[in-house]
């Protein structure tokens, strides 16, 4: 099971892939607008995260800004991943 930081590290990495940004501009404070992530970068994310972590990531809770930051997504994440393992054991 990995923590909140080890899954912000590796989206950020992600992110940092597909994306010419600088390193600090990828926080948890930051949205997925200012990331300038588009519907691709979207779709490598959902893909990523449910090879990752096992965790679906629907387009409905980007769509509906229940997910809007990097913040939220990890924590997302780290609950889900909780909640899997949990039923798993």
């Amino acid at each position: 099971m990995q923590n909140e930081t080890q899954i912000f590290d590796e989206l950020k990495a992600l992110i940092l892939d597909m994306k010419e940004i600088e390193e600090d501009q990828v926080q948890l404070s930051s949205s997925f607008e200012a990331l300038e992530l588009d519907s691709l970068d979207f779709v490598e994310v959902q893909v990523s995260v449910k090879k990752r972590y096992g965790v679906d990531l629907v387009s409905d809770l980007f769509a509906s800004g229940k997910i809007a930051n990097m913040g939220q997504l990890v924590g997302y994440i780290a609950a889900e991943s909780v909640q899997k393992n949990a039923a798993e054991a």
